[in-house]
């Protein structure tokens, strides 16, 4: 598969939750992630080329929020190594342009660790 991210992706440090927005049932754990996608980690399989609503789960609240809101389309999924566990790839296509600073920021905070 040719690399088509425009930014890379930066490891998290630190346990962030993906949660869905309409359920409020968590999706799984971000591997790492851009203010332009994310890979997670996950017990169940999304369906690719869909759209979600997701909410990221601030270990610390950054600027008083504990979540960050935004869409994001599955443009792919795969099964991991491990028994029920998938990798997937999320394209985000809507998100606060303040929710993207506390990205960079939690990014920033992982590099200067």
């Amino acid at each position: 598969m040719q690399e088509q991210r425009q930014s890379p992706r930066k490891v998290a440090n630190e346990v962030l939750i993906i949660a869905d927005q309409i359920t409020g049932s968590q999706i799984g754990r971000v591997v790492n992630i851009s203010a332009e996608g994310l890979m997670l980690l996950s017990d169940e399989p999304v369906v690719t080329g869909s759209v979600y609503q997701l909410d990221l789960m601030l270990p610390n609240p950054k600027n008083d929020r504990e979540k960050l809101s935004f869409a994001a389309e599955a443009v792919w999924c795969t099964e991991a190594s491990q028994p029920e566990a998938y990798w997937s790839g999320f394209h985000i296509i809507d998100i606060n342009s303040d929710d993207v600073l506390i990205i960079d920021e939690l990014i920033l905070d992982w590099h200067s660790q």
